[in-house]
């Protein structure tokens, strides 16, 4: 999704117009390890976004908590593969 609006936002030349527009989200939250709110940075100008409820951000904001998202889910199946060659492994 990013990578395609920002290529066309890129060919008309407002780029930082498009980082700059709100979008709407809304972050899990539970009573236990995701109740605090999000602190995102982007070239020191920074956001403090509640959870739990839908909100308004700019979009270079939104940006950095997929990509932070998408690390995550990364680095979950990366640790899942690496436990699974270990567990099979003989010493």
């Amino acid at each position: 999704m990013a990578k395609t609006a920002s290529t066309a936002a890129a060919k008309k030349g407002n780029v930082n117009d498009w980082l700059e527009e709100y979008v709407e989200v809304k972050l899990f939250k539970d009573g236990k390890d995701y109740r605090d709110d999000v602190f995102v940075s982007v070239n020191g100008e920074s956001c403090l976004i509640k959870r739990g409820e839908p909100v308004k951000i700019k979009r270079k904001f939104a940006l950095v908590l997929e990509q932070s998202e998408r690390q995550d889910a990364h680095t979950e199946a990366m640790t899942a593969a690496r436990a699974e060659e270990w567990s099979g492994a003989r010493i």
